[in-house]
């Protein structure tokens, strides 16, 4: 009489493979990949639109008002710069 193993699966079933599954055919759902708002900084899963913890909308480009903030500073220290350096020549 034939032996089954642990799980009584055939051998002649479809789905019998007597090494198991390939870790690359293997998806796993328990671990979803997290990542960085780039609002808030708190960890979000990878695949959201929306920030759940401050309702931003998350795209893969830097935030427009970072942007805009490094922007602002750059022209309030060139003019900062400027005014130094035409107030010394005047005196």
């Amino acid at each position: 009489m034939p032996t089954r193993d642990q799980h009584d699966i055939d051998e002649d079933d479809d789905d019998f493979d007597p090494e198991g599954p390939d870790p690359s055919e293997m998806d796993s759902h328990d671990d979803p990949d997290l990542d960085v708002c780039p609002y808030c900084r708190k960890m979000i899963s990878e695949e959201a639109e929306r920030c759940p913890h401050c309702g931003q909308y998350i795209t893969a480009e830097q935030p427009a008002s970072w942007t805009f903030a490094y922007v602002a500073l750059a022209v309030a220290v060139g003019v900062a710069v400027l005014l130094v350096f035409f107030m010394r020549d005047s005196r």
